[in-house]
């Protein structure tokens, strides 16, 4: 899965989740010892899909959409009581759902996968993969490394040596960079992206593992790269997106990482939080829009609108946070490891504990109606009444 041992949300989601992911890929390779290469072969619809490892759950509407794994993107249009599967020409392990309209949408997975639905759903499409995502990144390591020779061999003999000291050192961190990248687009695809936002306008974003990070304006047909715009050095994992009420974009991932843009990714500004952990997920209140990030080891945090520094949220919690959304009334749930649940209705304050039955982790909640959530994770869904947080 990852070429390296720092493992982002939803890919670790996918280990933590019993395994599951790898048992089916061990499945295919005992038939031959050749690759097999799940973004060349179609999702194969399965009554047992809806009891299966789902990684998102979004409300589209009326209809409900949920992504999970061997490609199966599922629609509900009546509520979570039934489920039908979409024609998905991939088997990959699939993220995250969003969609512009009731009729276009996007879906996001392993290997850097993008797909793209104008039918509600019933039929998808393969718009690129971690190749062509390899293939940015290497092409922008590349200018950079060649730039930054050029400025140095262009230096005057009399130039001022720590000048000439910190264009060597720059000129050689670009190489090593673009050998990096090199060596990506060799070994082909195999970064997990792992969300994908529509704004207002219909501009696309998807972000994922080591700093992948892409918007389209053109439903797909154009991708420009975004991560080398997000001072992230040392390539951290963006887990998770958000759009604000004002339609700024919010990026959370590994050591604490909140990144904004007001300008459709092309600037950002840093709001890091002072925690070494990684974020999951992102909401904001709507009336006080208060943004408030959860991730591992029960760890929450809120930025009051207009504020500077997060403030630390007591859970006195240890279970990872991994997903949340805000309900109808206002009030904020997120869901996490060893079937967690909470929710707070004042402004994350304080929360209001629950667990499932089953101790199951969930990955991803969206609300039913005024008495119920459907809850998305392990072993597929479960519906939970409100009525449970004391």
């Amino acid at each position: 899965m990852f070429l390296r041992n720092r493992f982002s949300n939803k890919a670790a989601s996918t280990l933590v989740f019993g395994g599951v992911l790898c048992a089916g890929l061990i499945g295919y390779g005992g038939v031959s010892t050749a690759k097999v290469d799940l973004l060349q072969i179609p999702a194969i619809p399965s009554v047992n899909a809806t009891r299966s490892l789902l990684l998102d759950v979004e409300r589209v509407g009326k209809n409900l959409f949920a992504t999970g794994e061997f490609g199966q993107i599922l629609k509900s249009e009546d509520n979570g009581q039934t489920w039908t599967a979409g024609k998905v020409p991939v088997s990959i392990t699939l993220t995250s759902v969003a969609f512009a309209d009731d009729a276009l949408g996007y879906a996001v997975g392993h290997d850097g996968v993008v797909l793209k639905t104008e039918d509600a759903g019933a039929n998808w499409t393969k718009l690129i993969d971690g190749s062509t995502i390899n293939q940015f990144v290497l092409d922008n390591a590349s200018a950079r490394a060649d730039s930054l020779q050029e400025q140095l061999d262009s230096l005057p003999a009399n130039a001022a040596p720590e000048e000439r000291e910190r264009l060597e050192i720059a000129a050689e961190e670009a190489m090593f960079t673009m050998d990096l990248a090199q060596g990506d687009f060799e070994v082909g695809p195999s970064k997990p992206l792992l969300d994908v936002m529509v704004n207002g306008t219909g501009t696309v974003f998807v972000a994922g593992a080591y700093g992948q990070l892409l918007k389209s304006t053109d439903k797909g047909a154009n991708w420009t790269y975004l991560g080398d715009r997000t001072n992230n050095p040392s390539n951290y994992h963006f887990n998770t997106m958000m759009l604000s009420k004002t339609g700024e974009l919010w990026v959370g991932g590994e050591q604490g990482t909140v990144l904004i843009s007001s300008d459709e990714g092309e600037s950002w500004v840093a709001k890091k939080i002072d925690y070494d952990g990684s974020i999951f997920a992102l909401i904001e209140a709507p009336d006080t829009r208060t943004v408030v990030a959860v991730g591992l080891r029960g760890n929450a945090f809120r930025l009051p609108f207009g504020g500077e520094q997060w403030q630390e949220v007591t859970t006195n919690l240890r279970e990872t946070f991994n997903g949340a959304t805000v309900l109808s009334d206002g009030s904020m749930v997120v869901v996490g490891s060893r079937g967690i649940l909470a929710r707070s209705t004042d402004d994350f304050q304080t929360l209001q504990v629950t667990r499932r039955s089953d101790k199951l982790p969930s990955a991803s909640v969206v609300q039913l109606n005024d008495q119920e959530i459907l809850l998305a994770g392990m072993r597929g869904f479960k519906t939970l009444p409100l009525s449970e947080f004391k």
